[in-house]
């Protein structure tokens, strides 16, 4: 099974007060032209689909002008996506059971009852099923109502306790999870706060598509990673590389293989050191 991992589109944000529609508009098209030439069996998104929790209506057009244009490809392409900390959970999971029928699957809630488990898409290859579980941003005050007489006190602990519930065969099927949280590898005391999750939480996973972290980077090993954003959003990124991760899962128990595609922004950013007199001369 091959998939394009992406997070953090951030759409509708702002870089120093300028409007960076047209410049996701042409990184969205990229993904676009290298699905309709790769043709993946999915493509999943990691969280942070838009920049505010109640984006604008140019910023939801955006995103619709996307997903439209994914939908239009023959075969049809799978997207598989879930809220971010950035996301209005509520607001992203509108028409999500009508967009699940044109293979559209969207995870923007998290259960609310016992009865409730996280939305799972299983795909089929020439190794057998593998099962994709969809978890959207979380704290532990998101699920106490599901633990009621022994709610979880950390985000670790809330994490294990979700995949807890989903029996997941971890012996026998491949398994991928969709997360957006701060991971950080085992042991590790994170600096600056509480918020991150322990990836021992996630080690039964044949892969862990994460998003949160701008930069393209595993956490403790090859099975779990930030793919990082399409486009720079901060001068601190200017030296980032940015990539479409492709992830190909082989065999159960092999390493997934992961490569990465060359984006081509229309802008790029870019730090300059020198006078104001020396800096204005440049620009023109």
């Amino acid at each position: 099974m091959k998939f394009f991992h992406l997070s953090d589109l951030h759409i509708g944000k702002q870089l120093h007060r300028y409007n960076l529609k047209e410049d996701q508009q042409v990184i969205l098209k990229e993904v676009i032209t290298y699905a309709k030439e790769l043709r993946p069996d999915a493509i999943v998104i990691a969280g942070d689909i838009y920049d505010k929790l109640v984006p604008s209506a140019e910023a939801v057009s955006v995103f619709d002008a996307f997903l439209t244009r994914l939908s239009e490809l023959r075969p049809v392409i799978p997207v598989l996506l879930i809220s971010g900390n950035h996301d209005s959970a509520q607001r992203l999971d509108y028409a999500s059971g009508i967009l699940s029928r044109y293979q559209i699957h969207v995870a923007g809630t998290l259960p609310k009852t016992e009865e409730e488990m996280l939305k799972k898409i299983t795909f089929s290859d020439s190794y057998g099923e593998v099962d994709v579980y969809l978890l959207p941003f979380l704290k532990p005050s998101y699920v106490r109502q599901l633990f009621l007489e022994n709610p979880p006190e950390s985000y670790t602990e809330a994490v294990e306790r979700m995949l807890k519930r989903e029996k997941i065969d971890a012996q026998n099927r491949r398994n991928v999870l969709v997360s957006h949280q701060f991971y950080t590898g085992a042991g590790t005391v994170p600096v600056g706060g509480l918020d991150n999750v322990d990836t021992r939480a996630v080690e039964q996973f044949d892969y862990v598509a994460l998003g949160h972290l701008h930069s393209p980077q595993n956490v403790g090993n090859q099975r779990i990673r930030y793919c990082g954003t399409l486009l720079k959003y901060s001068v601190s990124e200017a030296e980032h590389q940015k990539s479409i991760t492709v992830v190909t899962l082989g065999e159960k128990g092999a390493l997934p293989k992961v490569e990465y595609l060359p984006l081509h922004p229309l802008r790029d950013v870019k730090k300059k050191r020198g006078t104001l007199e020396e800096i204005l001369r440049e620009a023109k």
